[in-house]
């Protein structure tokens, strides 16, 4: 691999959802923008740029093509952004005034509820950069039920109905190697990914993981900020894109002794509680089983508020649940399960 990350076979899986983590620097944000004017200009293909909050609109619209100007990458173009919008014109001769078309929109995930009410046309990609947070940022934070959000927006820019044959949306998330347990990972129950491609969810999400150890020694090497970082948590992060190691304890796939207890939903996810008398484990896993007979508490509601009511009815099984877990005993079907769980155990005191 170059020192700037290439597209063509990542796109040439054209997934739905395509998720690349890779170092900063290597082009990837740069590479997927090209993409989509070339889109427009071959096809009218318009581009959503996603944001996570509102008053990050103006820091990405604004300086959006200059690169691309720069660099003389369309020259028989011109493009501006006006009212978090995109727009792209032929390039005018002597005196002539461009004539502007619109090539993209820029919208922020908070603003979801104001996006419904908005008519997109066109779209074919969308784009979230910067999907992944530093977890040890304070000042920065995922939405409650982010994921969703954006299913849903990406349902309203592209207005795709399953009995026509339309433009197929495809969305981009892109990140940092910064945090293993983004909404993202949870989702898809990726865990600590590998390096190179892997399917998940039935082959409908596409993660490229990029090692490159060109990139990385030039990052390392050739930089101000890599030499200042070298040696550190901090350094491999930023230069070979290696999330920070997570430990497996607790983490065990359930027995076939194990009987359905109980079930959990909360915050979007459900979890079902198994317990092996015969082993002395009990288990959490992500599927409560269809038509059973036991009780299923959903702790929040639509909103993500909490559910008092619920809450109340499972308080003395969850808290029978936390000397559980105090006693060791409990196991989870995965890392992602494992650090989830950790929400709704702290609602019941555990720190």
């Amino acid at each position: 691999m170059s020192k700037y990350y290439d597209w063509n076979k990542t796109l040439a899986y054209d997934a739905d959802v395509t998720m690349v983590v890779g170092a900063r620097g290597i082009g990837k944000t740069y590479g997927v923008r090209l993409q989509c004017i070339r889109d427009y200009i071959k096809n009218g293909f318009r581009f959503v740029e996603l944001v996570r909050y509102k008053n990050e609109l103006s820091g990405v619209s604004s300086g959006y093509f200059d690169r691309v100007e720069s660099n003389k990458e369309f020259p028989e173009y011109v493009f501006k952004t006006d009212s978090n919008m995109a727009f792209i014109a032929p390039k005018p001769e002597d005196d002539d005034k461009p004539k502007w078309e619109l090539i993209g929109y820029f919208l922020a995930l908070s603003q979801a509820q104001a996006i419904k009410k908005r008519t997109f046309d066109n779209v074919k990609r969308i784009i979230f950069d910067e999907a992944i947070l530093d977890k040890t940022d304070k000042f920065h934070h995922y939405l409650p039920r982010e994921f969703t959000i954006l299913a849903n927006i990406v349902d309203t820019v592209s207005r795709e109905r399953a009995d026509t044959k339309g433009i197929s949306p495809r969305l981009y998330l892109l990140g940092n190697a910064l945090d293993v347990m983004n909404p993202y990972f949870m989702h898809y129950n990726v865990g600590i990914p590998k390096y190179g491609y892997t399917w998940h969810n039935g082959k409908t999400m596409i993660l490229h993981y990029v090692q490159d150890a060109e990139y990385s020694k030039h990052k390392a090497t050739d930089t101000v900020a890599g030499r200042m970082l070298a040696g550190t948590e901090e350094g491999s992060i930023a230069s070979n894109n290696e999330f920070a190691k997570m430990n497996d304890d607790f983490v065990m796939k359930k027995t076939k002794e194990a009987k359905f207890s109980f079930g959990i939903k909360y915050n979007g996810y459900s979890y079902a509680i198994w317990a092996d008398w015969s082993n002395g484990y009990y288990f959490v896993t992500s599927r409560i089983p269809k038509n059973t007979d036991k009780p299923i508490f959903a702790l929040t509601v639509d909103d993500n508020r909490l559910n008092y009511i619920a809450a109340r009815r499972a308080e003395a099984m969850l808290q029978g649940f936390v000397e559980l877990h105090y006693a060791g005993v409990i196991r989870y079907e995965s890392i992602p399960i494992r650090e989830r769980f950790k929400e709704i155990l702290n609602l019941f005191g555990v720190r």
